[in-house]
Protein backbone atom coordinates (compact mmCIF):
# COMPACT_ATOMS: atom_id res chain seq x y z
CA UNK A 1 0.00 0.00 0.00
CA UNK A 2 1.53 3.37 -0.98
CA UNK A 3 2.21 5.83 1.79
CA UNK A 4 1.88 9.54 1.13
CA UNK A 5 4.06 11.49 3.52
CA UNK A 6 2.13 14.66 2.67
CA UNK A 7 -1.23 13.27 3.75
CA UNK A 8 -4.53 13.19 1.90
CA UNK A 9 -6.55 16.00 0.36
CA UNK A 10 -10.27 15.45 -0.08
CA UNK A 11 -11.18 17.62 -3.06
CA UNK A 12 -14.94 17.37 -2.69
CA UNK A 13 -16.98 16.74 0.41
CA UNK A 14 -20.08 18.62 1.47
CA UNK A 15 -21.41 20.95 4.11
CA UNK A 16 -24.99 21.72 5.01
CA UNK A 17 -26.37 24.91 6.55
CA UNK A 18 -27.05 25.69 10.19
CA UNK A 19 -30.58 26.92 10.84
CA UNK A 20 -29.36 30.32 12.01
CA UNK A 21 -27.27 30.97 8.87
CA UNK A 22 -29.61 33.58 7.44
CA UNK A 23 -30.28 35.26 10.79
CA UNK A 24 -26.55 35.67 11.34
CA UNK A 25 -25.23 36.44 7.88
CA UNK A 26 -27.95 37.59 5.46
CA UNK A 27 -27.82 41.27 4.55
CA UNK A 28 -30.22 43.03 6.97
CA UNK A 29 -31.59 44.92 3.99
CA UNK A 30 -33.09 41.63 2.77
CA UNK A 31 -34.86 40.88 6.07
CA UNK A 32 -38.27 42.04 4.85
CA UNK A 33 -38.01 40.58 1.36
CA UNK A 34 -40.88 38.07 0.98
CA UNK A 35 -38.72 35.63 -1.02
CA UNK A 36 -35.50 35.93 0.98
CA UNK A 37 -33.53 32.76 1.93
CA UNK A 38 -35.01 31.29 5.11
CA UNK A 39 -35.91 28.10 6.93
CA UNK A 40 -39.54 27.31 7.68
CA UNK A 41 -40.69 24.40 9.83
CA UNK A 42 -43.81 22.41 9.00
CA UNK A 43 -44.88 18.92 10.07
CA UNK A 44 -41.61 18.38 11.90
CA UNK A 45 -39.51 19.07 8.81
CA UNK A 46 -37.40 22.15 8.13
CA UNK A 47 -37.88 23.55 4.64
CA UNK A 48 -35.39 25.82 2.93
CA UNK A 49 -37.09 28.52 0.92
CA UNK A 50 -35.66 31.14 -1.42
CA UNK A 51 -37.15 32.98 -4.38
CA UNK A 52 -39.41 30.45 -6.14
CA UNK A 53 -37.97 27.27 -4.60
CA UNK A 54 -38.75 25.15 -1.56
CA UNK A 55 -36.85 22.05 -0.44
CA UNK A 56 -37.24 19.77 2.58
CA UNK A 57 -33.95 20.12 4.42
CA UNK A 58 -34.09 17.00 6.53
CA UNK A 59 -36.39 14.02 6.23
CA UNK A 60 -34.80 11.67 8.77
CA UNK A 61 -36.46 10.64 11.99
CA UNK A 62 -33.78 12.13 14.24
CA UNK A 63 -32.61 15.59 13.15
CA UNK A 64 -29.07 16.38 14.25
CA UNK A 65 -28.77 19.02 16.95
CA UNK A 66 -26.21 21.83 16.91
CA UNK A 67 -25.89 24.91 19.15
CA UNK A 68 -28.27 26.70 16.77
CA UNK A 69 -30.98 24.05 17.01
CA UNK A 70 -31.92 21.23 14.70
CA UNK A 71 -29.59 21.45 11.73
CA UNK A 72 -30.69 20.28 8.30
CA UNK A 73 -28.79 17.28 7.09
CA UNK A 74 -26.05 15.14 8.63
CA UNK A 75 -24.25 16.53 11.64
CA UNK A 76 -20.85 16.38 9.95
CA UNK A 77 -22.06 18.98 7.46
CA UNK A 78 -22.68 21.65 10.10
CA UNK A 79 -20.48 20.70 13.06
CA UNK A 80 -16.75 21.07 12.38
CA UNK A 81 -15.66 19.33 15.57
CA UNK A 82 -17.86 16.34 14.81
CA UNK A 83 -16.57 16.28 11.22
CA UNK A 84 -13.02 15.90 12.50
CA UNK A 85 -13.92 13.07 14.87
CA UNK A 86 -16.28 11.27 12.53
CA UNK A 87 -14.40 11.59 9.23
CA UNK A 88 -11.22 13.54 8.74
CA UNK A 89 -9.10 12.19 11.58
CA UNK A 90 -10.14 8.52 11.19
CA UNK A 91 -9.60 8.64 7.42
CA UNK A 92 -6.32 10.54 7.68
CA UNK A 93 -7.61 13.47 5.61
CA UNK A 94 -5.25 16.40 6.06
CA UNK A 95 -7.25 19.01 4.15
CA UNK A 96 -10.86 19.01 3.05
CA UNK A 97 -12.53 21.11 0.39
CA UNK A 98 -16.13 21.90 1.33
CA UNK A 99 -18.65 21.86 -1.51
CA UNK A 100 -22.10 23.42 -1.08
CA UNK A 101 -25.20 21.28 -0.93
CA UNK A 102 -28.42 21.53 -2.89
CA UNK A 103 -29.48 24.71 -1.09
CA UNK A 104 -26.90 26.58 -3.15
CA UNK A 105 -27.36 24.73 -6.43
CA UNK A 106 -30.11 27.00 -7.71
CA UNK A 107 -28.98 30.55 -6.88
CA UNK A 108 -28.42 31.10 -10.60
CA UNK A 109 -31.97 29.89 -11.26
CA UNK A 110 -33.70 32.61 -9.25
CA UNK A 111 -36.01 35.10 -10.93
CA UNK A 112 -34.53 37.87 -8.75
CA UNK A 113 -30.74 38.08 -9.03
CA UNK A 114 -30.59 40.26 -5.93
CA UNK A 115 -31.76 37.30 -3.85
CA UNK A 116 -29.11 35.05 -5.40
CA UNK A 117 -26.38 37.62 -4.77
CA UNK A 118 -27.40 38.08 -1.14
CA UNK A 119 -27.66 34.33 -0.59
CA UNK A 120 -24.17 33.79 -2.03
CA UNK A 121 -22.63 36.42 0.25
CA UNK A 122 -24.37 35.10 3.34
CA UNK A 123 -23.42 31.52 2.56
CA UNK A 124 -19.79 32.44 1.95
CA UNK A 125 -19.62 34.29 5.26
CA UNK A 126 -21.13 31.27 7.03
CA UNK A 127 -18.67 28.95 5.28
CA UNK A 128 -15.68 31.11 6.21
CA UNK A 129 -16.87 31.02 9.82
CA UNK A 130 -17.21 27.23 9.64
CA UNK A 131 -13.71 26.83 8.19
CA UNK A 132 -12.19 29.15 10.80
CA UNK A 133 -12.56 26.36 13.39
CA UNK A 134 -9.73 24.50 11.63
CA UNK A 135 -8.20 27.07 9.25
CA UNK A 136 -5.35 24.81 8.13
CA UNK A 137 -7.61 21.84 7.38
CA UNK A 138 -10.99 23.12 6.20
CA UNK A 139 -11.29 25.14 2.99
CA UNK A 140 -14.31 26.38 1.11
CA UNK A 141 -15.55 26.54 -2.43
CA UNK A 142 -16.77 30.13 -2.59
CA UNK A 143 -20.17 30.39 -4.27
CA UNK A 144 -21.06 33.09 -6.79
CA UNK A 145 -24.27 33.88 -8.63
CA UNK A 146 -23.42 33.64 -12.33
CA UNK A 147 -26.86 34.96 -13.26
CA UNK A 148 -25.31 38.36 -12.47
CA UNK A 149 -21.75 38.28 -13.90
CA UNK A 150 -20.72 41.65 -12.46
CA UNK A 151 -21.80 40.65 -8.96
CA UNK A 152 -20.20 37.24 -9.43
CA UNK A 153 -16.85 38.84 -10.29
CA UNK A 154 -17.02 41.09 -7.23
CA UNK A 155 -17.88 38.16 -4.97
CA UNK A 156 -15.06 36.06 -6.47
CA UNK A 157 -12.59 38.76 -5.47
CA UNK A 158 -14.00 38.85 -1.95
CA UNK A 159 -13.88 35.06 -1.67
CA UNK A 160 -10.23 34.93 -2.68
CA UNK A 161 -8.82 38.08 -1.10
CA UNK A 162 -10.92 38.44 2.04
CA UNK A 163 -12.14 34.92 2.85
CA UNK A 164 -9.15 32.90 1.61
CA UNK A 165 -11.11 30.37 -0.43
CA UNK A 166 -8.92 28.45 -2.92
CA UNK A 167 -11.72 27.69 -5.40
CA UNK A 168 -14.99 29.07 -6.73
CA UNK A 169 -18.17 27.09 -7.29
CA UNK A 170 -20.37 28.10 -10.22
CA UNK A 171 -23.66 26.76 -11.52
CA UNK A 172 -23.39 25.27 -15.03
CA UNK A 173 -26.40 27.20 -16.29
CA UNK A 174 -28.56 30.25 -15.67
CA UNK A 175 -32.35 30.07 -15.54
CA UNK A 176 -34.28 33.32 -15.51
CA UNK A 177 -37.92 34.29 -15.81
CA UNK A 178 -38.42 32.75 -19.26
CA UNK A 179 -36.77 30.19 -21.56
CA UNK A 180 -35.09 33.08 -23.39
CA UNK A 181 -33.11 33.79 -20.22
CA UNK A 182 -31.51 30.34 -20.16
CA UNK A 183 -27.71 30.46 -20.45
CA UNK A 184 -25.11 27.71 -20.72
CA UNK A 185 -21.38 27.77 -20.05
CA UNK A 186 -20.31 28.46 -23.63
CA UNK A 187 -22.43 31.63 -23.81
CA UNK A 188 -20.60 34.95 -23.60
CA UNK A 189 -22.70 35.71 -20.54
CA UNK A 190 -20.16 33.64 -18.53
CA UNK A 191 -17.04 35.20 -20.04
CA UNK A 192 -16.41 37.90 -17.38
CA UNK A 193 -16.33 35.14 -14.75
CA UNK A 194 -13.82 33.07 -16.75
CA UNK A 195 -11.62 36.10 -17.34
CA UNK A 196 -11.59 37.06 -13.67
CA UNK A 197 -10.84 33.49 -12.59
CA UNK A 198 -7.72 33.52 -14.75
CA UNK A 199 -6.68 36.89 -13.35
CA UNK A 200 -7.19 35.70 -9.77
CA UNK A 201 -5.54 32.34 -10.55
CA UNK A 202 -8.47 30.54 -8.92
CA UNK A 203 -10.19 27.46 -10.40
CA UNK A 204 -13.87 27.34 -11.35
CA UNK A 205 -15.55 24.21 -10.03
CA UNK A 206 -18.80 22.72 -11.28
CA UNK A 207 -20.62 20.14 -9.20
CA UNK A 208 -22.73 18.11 -11.58
CA UNK A 209 -26.47 18.34 -11.08
CA UNK A 210 -29.31 17.74 -13.43
CA UNK A 211 -31.56 20.75 -14.06
CA UNK A 212 -34.73 19.79 -12.16
CA UNK A 213 -35.57 23.44 -11.61
CA UNK A 214 -36.15 24.12 -15.30
CA UNK A 215 -39.87 24.08 -16.03
CA UNK A 216 -40.86 20.82 -17.69
CA UNK A 217 -37.53 19.09 -16.99
CA UNK A 218 -39.18 16.59 -14.66
CA UNK A 219 -41.28 15.24 -17.53
CA UNK A 220 -38.13 13.58 -18.88
CA UNK A 221 -38.20 11.07 -16.03
CA UNK A 222 -40.65 8.34 -15.05
CA UNK A 223 -43.45 9.76 -12.92
CA UNK A 224 -42.43 7.83 -9.81
CA UNK A 225 -38.96 8.13 -8.30
CA UNK A 226 -37.88 11.10 -10.43
CA UNK A 227 -35.21 12.08 -7.87
CA UNK A 228 -33.67 8.62 -8.19
CA UNK A 229 -33.61 8.75 -11.99
CA UNK A 230 -32.19 12.24 -11.92
CA UNK A 231 -29.46 11.14 -9.50
CA UNK A 232 -28.51 8.13 -11.64
CA UNK A 233 -28.61 9.79 -15.05
CA UNK A 234 -28.67 13.52 -14.41
CA UNK A 235 -25.29 13.83 -12.73
CA UNK A 236 -23.18 12.19 -15.48
CA UNK A 237 -25.29 13.86 -18.14
CA UNK A 238 -24.57 17.26 -16.60
CA UNK A 239 -20.86 16.40 -16.57
CA UNK A 240 -21.07 15.66 -20.30
CA UNK A 241 -22.87 18.94 -20.93
CA UNK A 242 -20.23 20.89 -19.04
CA UNK A 243 -17.39 19.15 -20.87
CA UNK A 244 -18.95 19.71 -24.29
CA UNK A 245 -19.54 23.38 -23.50
CA UNK A 246 -15.93 23.83 -22.41
CA UNK A 247 -14.37 21.94 -25.31
CA UNK A 248 -16.66 22.13 -28.34
CA UNK A 249 -18.16 25.41 -27.17
CA UNK A 250 -14.79 27.13 -27.39
CA UNK A 251 -14.45 28.11 -23.73
CA UNK A 252 -11.07 26.42 -23.27
CA UNK A 253 -9.70 27.93 -26.47
CA UNK A 254 -10.89 31.41 -25.50
CA UNK A 255 -9.64 31.09 -21.90
CA UNK A 256 -6.65 28.71 -21.99
CA UNK A 257 -5.35 29.97 -18.64
CA UNK A 258 -8.58 29.30 -16.73
CA UNK A 259 -8.73 26.09 -14.69
CA UNK A 260 -11.98 24.13 -14.58
CA UNK A 261 -13.05 21.24 -12.38
CA UNK A 262 -15.96 18.86 -12.98
CA UNK A 263 -17.12 17.06 -9.84
CA UNK A 264 -19.48 14.22 -8.94
CA UNK A 265 -20.36 13.13 -12.45
CA UNK A 266 -18.18 10.01 -12.45
CA UNK A 267 -15.49 9.16 -14.98
CA UNK A 268 -17.05 6.35 -17.01
CA UNK A 269 -18.67 8.60 -19.61
CA UNK A 270 -15.43 10.37 -20.53
CA UNK A 271 -13.88 7.66 -22.78
CA UNK A 272 -17.17 7.37 -24.66
CA UNK A 273 -17.39 11.12 -25.26
CA UNK A 274 -13.74 11.36 -26.28
CA UNK A 275 -14.19 8.47 -28.72
CA UNK A 276 -17.26 10.07 -30.27
CA UNK A 277 -15.49 13.41 -30.68
CA UNK A 278 -12.51 11.64 -32.27
CA UNK A 279 -14.78 9.91 -34.75
CA UNK A 280 -16.45 13.15 -35.75
CA UNK A 281 -13.15 14.96 -36.05
CA UNK A 282 -12.03 12.21 -38.42
CA UNK A 283 -15.20 11.54 -40.42
CA UNK A 284 -17.17 14.78 -40.12
CA UNK A 285 -14.28 17.21 -40.27
CA UNK A 286 -16.16 20.02 -41.96
CA UNK A 287 -19.14 19.69 -39.62
CA UNK A 288 -16.85 19.91 -36.60
CA UNK A 289 -15.14 22.93 -38.13
CA UNK A 290 -18.49 24.66 -38.61
CA UNK A 291 -20.05 23.68 -35.27
CA UNK A 292 -16.92 24.12 -33.12
CA UNK A 293 -14.79 26.68 -34.98
CA UNK A 294 -12.62 27.56 -31.97
CA UNK A 295 -11.68 23.94 -31.22
CA UNK A 296 -8.01 23.47 -32.03
CA UNK A 297 -7.01 20.43 -29.96
CA UNK A 298 -8.11 16.88 -29.35
CA UNK A 299 -10.60 16.62 -26.47
CA UNK A 300 -8.14 14.86 -24.18
CA UNK A 301 -5.58 17.61 -24.75
CA UNK A 302 -7.92 20.12 -23.10
CA UNK A 303 -8.09 17.86 -20.07
CA UNK A 304 -4.32 17.56 -20.01
CA UNK A 305 -4.06 21.35 -20.09
CA UNK A 306 -6.84 22.78 -17.94
CA UNK A 307 -9.68 20.45 -16.89
CA UNK A 308 -9.59 18.46 -13.64
CA UNK A 309 -12.03 15.68 -12.76
CA UNK A 310 -13.26 14.72 -9.31
CA UNK A 311 -13.83 11.02 -8.68
CA UNK A 312 -14.89 8.89 -5.73
CA UNK A 313 -12.35 6.40 -4.31
CA UNK A 314 -14.09 3.30 -5.62
CA UNK A 315 -14.82 4.62 -9.14
CA UNK A 316 -14.13 1.55 -11.33
CA UNK A 317 -13.53 3.66 -14.42
CA UNK A 318 -10.46 5.52 -13.13
CA UNK A 319 -8.01 3.29 -15.08
CA UNK A 320 -10.03 3.78 -18.27
CA UNK A 321 -10.06 7.55 -17.76
CA UNK A 322 -6.28 7.57 -17.39
CA UNK A 323 -5.88 5.34 -20.46
CA UNK A 324 -8.05 7.52 -22.67
CA UNK A 325 -6.92 10.95 -21.46
CA UNK A 326 -3.26 10.28 -20.59
CA UNK A 327 -4.01 12.69 -17.74
CA UNK A 328 -3.49 11.06 -14.34
CA UNK A 329 -2.39 14.53 -13.21
CA UNK A 330 -5.97 15.78 -13.68
CA UNK A 331 -7.72 13.47 -11.19
CA UNK A 332 -8.92 14.71 -7.79
CA UNK A 333 -9.84 12.32 -4.98
CA UNK A 334 -13.35 13.30 -3.87
CA UNK A 335 -14.77 11.35 -0.92
CA UNK A 336 -18.24 12.99 -0.77
CA UNK A 337 -18.70 12.93 3.01
CA UNK A 338 -21.26 13.12 4.64
CA UNK A 339 -23.46 11.84 1.81
CA UNK A 340 -24.59 8.22 1.61
CA UNK A 341 -21.88 7.54 -0.99
CA UNK A 342 -19.28 7.79 1.77
CA UNK A 343 -18.35 4.71 3.79
CA UNK A 344 -15.64 4.60 6.49
CA UNK A 345 -12.32 3.24 5.27
CA UNK A 346 -12.51 4.61 1.74
CA UNK A 347 -9.04 6.17 1.81
CA UNK A 348 -7.50 2.86 2.87
CA UNK A 349 -9.54 1.10 0.20
CA UNK A 350 -8.36 3.55 -2.45
CA UNK A 351 -4.72 3.03 -1.50
CA UNK A 352 -5.20 -0.72 -1.73
CA UNK A 353 -6.46 -0.66 -5.32
CA UNK A 354 -4.40 -2.86 -7.63
CA UNK A 355 -5.72 -1.40 -10.90
CA UNK A 356 -4.05 2.01 -10.41
CA UNK A 357 -0.34 2.61 -9.93
CA UNK A 358 1.09 3.84 -6.65
CA UNK A 359 2.24 7.02 -8.39
CA UNK A 360 -1.24 7.72 -9.72
CA UNK A 361 -2.77 7.13 -6.30
CA UNK A 362 -0.32 9.56 -4.74
CA UNK A 363 -1.04 12.16 -7.41
CA UNK A 364 -4.82 11.87 -7.00
CA UNK A 365 -4.77 12.18 -3.22
CA UNK A 366 -2.32 15.07 -2.95
CA UNK A 367 -0.27 16.47 -5.85
CA UNK A 368 -3.15 17.13 -8.22
CA UNK A 369 -5.13 19.06 -5.62
CA UNK A 370 -2.12 21.21 -4.79
CA UNK A 371 -1.85 22.00 -8.51
CA UNK A 372 -5.58 22.62 -8.97
CA UNK A 373 -6.22 24.75 -5.89
CA UNK A 374 -2.82 26.52 -5.94
CA UNK A 375 -2.89 26.38 -2.13
CA UNK A 376 0.43 28.07 -1.64
CA UNK A 377 -0.81 31.15 -3.50
CA UNK A 378 -4.48 31.57 -2.63
CA UNK A 379 -5.32 30.34 0.84
CA UNK A 380 -3.91 30.71 4.33
CA UNK A 381 -2.43 27.51 5.67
Amino acid sequence: MPQNDSGVIDADSHVGLALDTWDRFLDPGMASHPRRPRFVQADGIHYFMADRYRWPSHTGRLPYRTPSGHAPGPRGGVDAEYRMRDFMDPEGVDRGMLMPGRFMSAISYFEDSAIGNAQARAYNDWLADFCSTYPSRLFGFGVVNVADPAAAVAEMRRCVHDLGFPAIYISPSVVGRSPDDYRVMSDEHFFPVYEEAARLDVPLSIHAFSDPHVEGHGHNWPRAGSMLWSDIVGFPFQGMQVFVNLVLGGVCDTFPETRFGIFESGLGWMPMVIDRIHERQEKFTELVRMAAPEMELLPEEYIQRQIWMGFEPEDPFLPHFIEWTKAPHRTLLSIDYPHLDYEPGQVEGFRARDDVSDDHIRMAEWDNSIDYFRWEGTAAR
